[in-house]
């Protein structure tokens, strides 16, 4: 079956085999904002401590500076990790690369990853310096900067991106997922509103036929 999607400027129809594409896409979203989370949650190990103790001095600080590093290690990780996901995102959504609206969305997930990839750079960069007195303090303030730009990845996606692809490529509705969750199928034969109207018909055509009878 075919059904037309519309985007901002541009018609196409969508194939059953786009379609497919266009779930397997979703699924990488899902994996890719999963690993966001994973990653922005993994920092809080940093900056719960560092928050809690502002004020913390540079012996301290050189004291930790083991775990310090491991975390910087596996930071890295879990937003290189974040970033091959996000990759697949990407290319899963070329196949629709004629639609001016999705590649308005990608471009803009794209932009945002990058931010992110520099906001965290920046925080890498911090721990070259482990003697720097506001080594704490410039630790939370780069954290909670780089959550943040993860929360608004994550609103990209859900709210913008896999929107568009359910409302758009997949034709979805809160009809469609209330009719899956129930394990049924919505009779499409004939429109409720079509059904509706014929009934009403009936009866007007009944009404004046009784009146005619009479007369």
């Amino acid at each position: 079956m075919i059904k037309k999607a519309y985007a901002t400027q541009l018609t196409y129809e969508v194939t059953d085999a786009e379609k497919q594409k266009a779930e397997k896409a979703i699924i990488f979203f899902n994996r890719a904002t999963k690993l966001l989370n994973m990653a922005s949650e993994h920092l809080n190990i940093m900056k719960t401590p560092f928050k809690t103790n502002p004020e913390m001095d540079v012996p301290s600080v050189l004291k930790a500076r083991a775990a310090i590093r491991r975390f910087r290690d596996r930071s890295i990780d879990n937003f290189d990790l974040f970033k091959k996901e996000a990759f697949k995102c990407i290319n899963a959504m070329q196949e629709f690369a004629s639609d001016t609206q999705t590649i308005k969305l990608i471009k803009s997930f794209i932009t945002s990853v990058e931010d992110l990839e520099t906001k965290v750079n920046e925080l890498m960069y911090l721990f070259n310096d482990l003697e720097d007195k506001e080594f704490s303090k410039k630790v939370v303030e780069n954290i909670e900067d780089i959550q943040k730009q993860c929360e608004d990845i994550e609103e990209i996606v859900d709210e913008r991106i896999k929107s568009h692809i359910q409302s758009n490529i997949l034709a979805r509705s809160w009809v469609d997922s209330i009719s899956n969750d129930l394990q049924t199928k919505l009779e499409k034969k004939t429109p409720l509103m079509l059904e509706l109207f014929n009934e009403r018909q009936d009866q007007l055509n009944e009404a004046i036929k009784e009146k005619t009878q009479i007369g």
